[in-house]
Parts: structure tokens; sequence; C-alpha cells
């Protein structure tokens, strides 16, 4: 049976009625972080989708039997992580699911949000030639000559989503560099000047904290958790060619893994 339109009353009350259960106004932990928990259950469980509609604070705090308070603050910070929108005379609003990022496909961000159906706007911040760090001069093999620097931010909605950070060799940048790299993909324009097929890349995936330029990019508070993944991507030769240096805002995006069991092995 497929679930009442978003708004609806009795999708209200159920949502009242899930909410209720999961909340426990003795428990040690603060009712507000308790209110939080339970919608972001909702949300991961499912029964909480994409634009339905909150119910308004009053009645949630009427329905857990508390104070406006912890559900004021539960909202607020439902809505700095990107969980819900709030929209003045309309009420609350689950927002979109997070974007996946399949790290076993190996493509541009801008092919993985059109999979997505999302429209991304890449804003290039700098493209320029400098020495890079040591870790990127051994990655790429540039004997401590410069690399091309490309760093970018990419937002949905004019809302920041990733930092993302490219270092090559400098020869790439020739009629690439010069290209709007805003509206389409680096990988693209690679193969259209330079022949490289992006075929195989190695990538750590970890957990870091925003610095003051990157918070403010990406529209978070200084020393907030991001999501980094740092790669290496090779050519059809088995060359490196980029060394990637990615931020993402946690609350956004879910990174699916897909593994295989190669035969003979274990």
């Amino acid at each position: 049976m497929s679930p009442p339109p978003a708004g609806s009353a009795s999708l209200e009350s159920a949502i009242l009625t899930r909410l209720a259960v999961a909340v426990r106004r003795h428990s040690p932990v603060p009712l507000h972080h308790q209110i939080k928990i339970a919608v972001l259950e909702g949300v991961e469980g499912g029964w909480l989708q994409p634009g339905a509609q909150l119910p308004r604070e009053r009645e949630l705090a009427a329905a857990l039997g508390v104070s406006l308070a912890p559900v004021r603050q539960a909202m607020a910070d439902l809505t700095k992580e990107g969980y819900v929108e709030r929209t003045r005379g309309r009420g609350s609003y689950i927002r979109d699911r997070k974007l996946v990022e399949k790290i076993q496909i190996l493509g541009s961000f801008h092919e993985s949000a059109s999979r997505q159906g999302l429209a991304v706007d890449v804003k290039v911040l700098s493209s320029e030639m400098t020495r890079p760090p040591k870790v990127v001069d051994a990655a790429l093999g540039l004997r401590g000559h410069d690399a091309w620097c490309l760093r970018r931010l990419a937002s949905v909605d004019a809302e920041p989503l990733a930092l993302l950070t490219a270092w090559l060799q400098p020869r790439y940048a020739r009629r690439v560099s010069d290209r709007d790299l805003g509206t389409g993909s680096l990988y693209e324009a690679l193969r259209q000047v330079h022949g490289v097929e992006m075929t195989a890349a190695d990538n750590v995936v970890e957990v870091d904290r925003a610095g003051l330029e990157q918070a403010e990019l990406l529209g978070l508070t200084p020393g907030s958790p991001v999501l980094r993944v740092i790669g290496i991507t090779r050519n059809q030769q088995d060359r490196p060619v980029e060394y990637s240096d990615v931020l993402y805002r946690p609350e956004r995006f879910r990174f699916a893994i897909e593994s295989r069991r190669l035969a003979g092995h274990g």
C-alpha cells in the first residue's frame, strides 16, 4: 500500500505516533537530541520520505509531552545539518535524500550527479601552476616540478556540497584549463583533448575537520566534520594522471562500496 500524500492528516498522525514512541522524557539523553535522532531514524528507515511535512512544533511538543524549547532546538539542528527545510508560513519538510557516490564506479562529479537527476553548479575557484605538496609530487612522479592545481566548489540549489581539488601533471592543462570546467566534466575534457581515458583509481575515505577557508566555502562551522576522499586516478596505460582531494558535507552524501570476491582468493 502506498503511503498517504505528504502533509495529509493521516501521515501527520503516523509521524507523531512514531516520534512519541521514540522519545523518552525521563531518559538522561537531552530531549532535543532524542527528537533529532528520532527524525533521523525515520529518514534512514524510510518512513519519513523526502518532501514529507513534519508536524508543527507546537503539535509535536504536545504529542511528546515536552516544552517547545527542545523541539525548536532539534528542528534548528536538523535544518543546519541539511535534513530538514523550513519555509516560513508552510512548515518544515524532509529534504531530498543524500547524493550517493558509488566508489566502485570511476566517473566525474558531474556524471555522478547527473545519474541521479541533479543539476549541479560547479564554480572554478582557481586554476594555476604551483608547487604541490610532497605527497602529490610523489604520487604523480613530478620530481620537484610544478603541477596544475584545479579547485572547484560544487553546489545544488545554491547550497555547497563538495570542495574538489585536483592536481595533474602540467601538460594536461594545455587546451583544458581554458575550458569551462564549471559546466563540463574534467575527465571528458581530458579525453577529448589529450586522449586520456581514466580507467582506474585508488581511493581513501576518512573523516576530517573543516579548516577556516574550507568551512567558509562549504557553509560550515570551522572544525565541523567532513568526509574526505583522496584518490589517485590512472589512465589506460596505468599511469597516474590525477591526485584528487575532495571534501564532502557529510549530511548530504552516502558512499556505496561494491565488493567482489576474486576467483581463487580465500
